[in-house]
């Protein structure tokens, strides 16, 4: 196996571990993490049956299948592309390790175990550790995709030969 490969799946297990063993311990617990920050307080946890923001409530099944379905062109795509760049290897795991950390509680539990909230934004959803993983992973995504993914498709085109240059050499 690929040192790459290993890499993304040791990245993904950690994640994956952090997000059920916080919430395991985290949640329906009333607990300051950062004072005037961070906290499970208030909330205690709330089971998301829905999406992000509780869109699509009461909608588990579905989006255990989009879940899977988006997992598994992930996979496809990042054993097709074989890309080496770090930036894109921890966004990748990132991503996947979140959306697998949410799978096992809308599988287990009928819905996400949510329970971190932000003091300092009252207003904003409750949320939990696969969702942070997620976000920083497609933001770190973003951020290969718009500053360096040009480069590493260019290289991986000057590696592949040419179809006119298979043709010609062939046909010598």
């Amino acid at each position: 196996m690929k040192k790459s490969v290993i890499l993304k799946v040791i990245l993904i297990c950690v994640v994956i571990t952090l997000d059920l063993v916080s919430k395991a311990l985290l949640f329906n617990v009333d607990l300051t993490l950062i004072p005037g920050l961070i906290s499970s307080r208030d909330v205690g946890g709330v089971l998301n049956t829905g999406g992000a923001w509780g869109i699509l409530g009461d909608s588990t099944i579905f989006l255990i299948i989009i879940t899977i379905i988006f997992i598994g062109i992930f996979v496809f795509f990042d054993y097709k592309w074989k890309i080496k760049n770090n930036l894109y290897l921890v966004s990748i795991s990132f991503i996947i390790g979140g959306a697998i950390g949410n799978l096992i509680d809308r599988i287990l539990f009928g819905g996400v175990r949510d329970f971190l909230y932000f003091e300092f934004y009252p207003s904003f959803p409750t949320f939990n550790v696969a969702d942070s993983f997620l976000c920083v992973g497609i933001v770190l995504m973003l951020v290969y995709i718009f500053f360096f993914s040009s480069r590493d498709f260019k290289e991986k085109e000057q590696i592949r030969p040419n179809d006119d240059t298979q043709s010609k050499s062939g046909e010598n």
